[in-house]
């Protein structure tokens, strides 16, 4: 009797210590709209791990280990190194695109390849970024969170309509301010996306993303948004965060794009 006694009892302690255990993490769905239509992703988010998942690749990002490995879920290969590393290796790409371009476009007059350069993000000048944060007071309910709407202005202009959910709070899961600065790093090394990386990283801009999480972000000049669908919290198995079995590992990130045939991978 003493015995079942004690099972129960240990059994009543776990019940309540399991909470803190088993929603431990977030996994968010989100749609994205843009030139190439809708495409959905999920992140996974747990003790400073930064997961997206997508039906061709994934991408993982450990941030308390410094080391992000990308996927292509169709020939079962990936590729490894530091988030710098990543980084660096997609300048790299960028600026090689951009000199590839600038030899196709010399049959062109000048203003006209400018024109065509600066369209598509190519042109490599210097961003011009003063950026300014709007409050508007709006208010809306997206994946059952409370959003506040901001504008972020550039230079005066409207540049990306966001709605900030301050009850959905990952500072316990990951660090905002560092997932931001990454994530901005990130696009400001692709293509086209050189303003919208500098103004990623901005004090101002910053500042939001330690309120709270981005549940909805509309950009004015590419026409593209991004909305969270739902959001569950919840343990995220370890496995989630680790390599599959099998996969064969590329040593260049060139390559390894190579590989994918046009694979493309949408970042929050």
């Amino acid at each position: 009797m003493k015995n079942v006694l004690t099972r129960i009892a240990l059994t009543f302690v776990v019940a309540l210590c399991a909470p803190s255990f088993v929603f431990a993490g977030y996994e968010i769905t989100q749609s994205q709209t843009g030139m190439h239509g809708l495409s959905q992703s999920k992140i996974f988010i747990q003790n400073n791990k930064y997961m997206v998942s997508q039906p061709e690749s994934n991408m993982l990002v450990d941030f308390a280990n410094d080391k992000l490995i990308i996927t292509n879920e169709n020939n079962k290969t990936y590729w490894q190194g530091t988030t710098q590393q990543y980084i660096n290796a997609m300048k790299d790409m960028r600026e090689a695109s951009i000199k590839r371009m600038q030899e196709m476009l010399k049959k062109f007059p000048e203003s006209q390849r400018q024109e065509i350069m600066a369209i598509h993000g190519l042109d490599n000048k210097k961003a011009n970024i003063n950026v300014s944060i709007q409050k508007t007071g709006k208010i809306e309910v997206i994946a059952g969170y409370k959003a506040e709407q901001y504008i972020v202005n550039n230079n005066g202009e409207p540049y990306e309509e966001l709605w900030i959910a301050k009850s959905l709070d990952l500072k316990k899961e990951i660090d905002p301010e560092k997932l931001q600065v990454f994530l901005a790093r990130l696009k400001k090394s692709t293509m086209g996306g050189q303003t919208q990386g500098e103004i990623g990283l901005t004090k101002a801009y910053l500042n939001l993303f330690n309120t709270g999480y981005p549940v909805k972000q509309i950009f004015e000049n590419n026409m593209m948004s991004i909305t969270v669908d739902s959001v569950r919290k919840t343990h995220i198995p370890p496995k989630i965060f680790q390599l599959p079995e099998g996969y064969k590992k590329i040593e260049s990130l060139q390559s390894f794009f190579m590989s994918g045939h046009g694979m493309d991978l949408k970042m929050q």
